[in-house]
C-alpha cells in the first residue's frame, strides 16, 4: 500500500495529463465541427448523411464516458466507414 503523499503525487501527475488531453480533445472537437459545417454547407441539400457523418464528436465524447466499454469500434474506424466513397 502506497502513502498519502505518494498518492498525491499520482493524482496531481494523472490531473496534469488529464488537463493536457481535455486540451487536445478541445482542439480536435473544434476540427471536426468546422469541416462537418463545411461539409453541410457545400454538399446538396437533397444529400442524406449516412450515419456519423455529422456527429463523430459526439460519438467520441460518449466513449470518453464510458471507456469500460471495451470492443468498441474506434472513431477513426467508424469516420473511415462513414466517408467511405463521397467525395
Amino acid at each position: 500500500m502506497t502513502d498519502i503523499a505518494t498518492n498525491i503525487a499520482t493524482i496531481q501527475t494523472k490531473a496534469a495529463e488529464l488537463d493536457t488531453l481535455i486540451g487536445q480533445v478541445r482542439a480536435a472537437k473544434a476540427a471536426v465541427d468546422a469541416a462537418e459545417a463545411e461539409i453541410r454547407q457545400q454538399r446538396p441539400v437533397s444529400e442524406p448523411s449516412r450515419a456519423y457523418q455529422e456527429r463523430l464528436a459526439l460519438v467520441a465524447f460518449d466513449q470518453m464516458g464510458k471507456p469500460s466499454i471495451a470492443g468498441d469500434r474506434t472513431i477513426a474506424a467508424l469516420a473511415a466507414d462513414a466517408w467511405a466513397g463521397v467525395a
